[in-house]
Parts: structure tokens; sequence; C-alpha cells
């Protein structure tokens, strides 16, 4: 095959071969309009990765010259699966909170139809539900982008961002502009890093690197990662039990999560811990009763 197709994996325009064709032509009643439609399976002659192409033309799609004479006949082409000739979709969605998820993937989706001012909505509708999710709850986005910086879930630089995202949703979706395609790729970029240092960064380094712990249920969790099988039995202190672990936990929080997880101990909470003694002077200890049951959030 002479012409090249754009390979969503090599990201580029490159050869391929033509796995499978399926032609169609026809014309309509007064043999006026003759049109012309081929169906392909195609394969990527470096990285072999599968598309399928979809080209048209008919007798209507000429173009002209300065002179207003005929020019050549072109051919309209789509090439599925649909794919972002700039900029690149998050890799890690699925650590995404769903509802902002969702709307990520059709913003994507709408971005790759070349549906420009959906997509444009589609951004500014993530930073919506992006306040909903930490619950900053107020009249207008514009106060909502600015309380995220105040409340410290962004900087002052990536909360100005997040404003030329809100001016370019509504200068779509208001006044019908259709943004340029240069510019939702930035936006993409905005949002892609917004959406990895809330959502997505801490997930992927949990387990992997020691991160800080400011509040009771990563502390809880901790505990209940910190227990092995030959812990069950032993009775011992909340430093004994953390190892190392324990410098993860800001030191101004350490006194009260353990007066947390002890009230809790006697009230029942736990069946996978005791108290086992606490004597004056000396650190509370902890009876292992059995390996605790980890769930998909701890």
């Amino acid at each position: 095959m002479g012409k090249k197709y754009f390979c969503r994996t090599c990201r580029g325009l490159r050869k391929h071969e033509v796995l499978f064709l399926k032609n169609t032509k026809g014309q309509d009643e007064d043999g006026y309009l003759m049109w012309n439609e081929d169906f392909f399976v195609i394969e990527c002659s470096g990285c072999e990765t599968i598309s399928f192409v979809q080209e048209y033309g008919d007798s209507d799609m000429y173009g002209t010259n300065e002179e207003g004479d005929r020019n050549e006949y072109y051919t309209e082409e789509k090439i599925f699966p649909l794919y972002l000739e700039s900029g690149v979709e998050l890799t890690y969605k699925y650590l995404l909170p769903p509802t902002i998820k969702k709307i990520y993937d059709e913003t994507i989706d709408a971005l790759k139809s070349k549906c420009y001012i959906l997509s444009a909505g589609g951004f500014r509708a993530i930073i919506e539900a992006l306040c909903n999710h930490l619950k900053i709850k107020k009249s207008d986005l514009s106060t909502r982008i600015d309380l995220l910086h105040e409340e410290g879930h962004l900087t002052i630089n990536e909360s100005k961002r997040l404003h030329s995202v809100r001016f370019l949703g509504n200068d779509s979706l208001h006044e019908l502009e259709v943004p340029k395609v240069g510019q939702l790729i930035i936006v993409l970029e905005v949002i892609n890093h917004l959406l990895e240092n809330i959502f997505i960064q801490d997930k992927k380094i949990n387990g992997s690197i020691d991160v800080i712990i400011d509040t009771y249920e990563e502390f809880l969790s901790l505990i209940k990662k910190s227990i092995s099988e030959v812990n069950v039995g032993q009775d011992l202190t909340l430093a004994e039990l953390l190892g190392r672990s324990i410098r993860v936990v800001k030191k101004k929080y350490l006194d009260e999560f353990e007066k947390q997880l002890s009230d809790e101990v006697v009230k029942g909470n736990h069946d996978f811990i005791s108290i086992s003694a606490t004597e004056n002077g000396k650190k509370q200890r902890y009876r292992i009763e059995k390996l605790p049951e980890i769930n998909w959030f701890d």
C-alpha cells in the first residue's frame, strides 16, 4: 500500500498492510451522483497495530482552483478506533473516582471525534466534578476554583490554569465559540496534570515507597498491613508492631491515632487485635489475635 495511515501506537503516519478489503459503490436513481466506499482492515508495518478504515468519495467531492474550475476528486476517511493525533490520555484512569472517570472518558471520546465544543464543555465539567468530590460547594465555579487553592488542593499557578479551562468552557458553551485544537490539547495537559496529582500519584506509589500518613484511616490501614503470621499471638507495643513504618505517621497525630485505635479495640470494633496490658509508665501493648482482613481500599 503506497498511502500512509495514522498509527495510534506509533503516533504518526506509517506504512500499513491491507489484511481485508471490501469495496462498495453505487449511484442515485438519476445517475447523477456516483459514490464509492471502501472498508478495509490494516496492520501497521512497524508495530503491527490493527486498525479499521472507512474511505468514502462521490462525484460531488472535488476541489476547485483559483479560477473556480474543477480540480482533483478527493475522499474522506475515518480510522477506528478513534485516536488523538496530539496529546495523550491518562494511563491510570481506573484510579479516578467513578464519576470523574466517566466524564473524562466522554470528554476524550468527544475530542477524538473532533467535537470540539463538547470537549471544552467536558473539561469544564471535570473541574465541577472534582469540586463536588472534594466537597467544595459554592454557587459559582470561579469561587470553587479559588477554594481549591485556599484549602490546599492546588498551588496558586494550578488554580490560575483551571480558570483558563473555565474560560474556554464558558466561551464554548455560552457563546458557541469553537475552540482551536491546540487550545484543547493544552487544556488536556492541564487536566491530566491535575488528576494525576490529586488522585493517581499517591495510589501508584502506595506500597512501593513510603508516603506520609496524616489520617486515621491511613493509619489503621498501615496497622493491618504491618501484621504478618509471625505476629499472631504476640504482645507488641505500637512501635514494635510498626517498626520502621512508624516514621511515616506524622508525629503530631501519633498519640491521637493510637488513642482512637485503643478506644475502638475496647469497643470490640476490631477482631484481629486486643489490648493485652497497660502498665504504669509503660507503653500499651497489643495482642495480635489473627491476621486482619485487608480489602482493596486498604
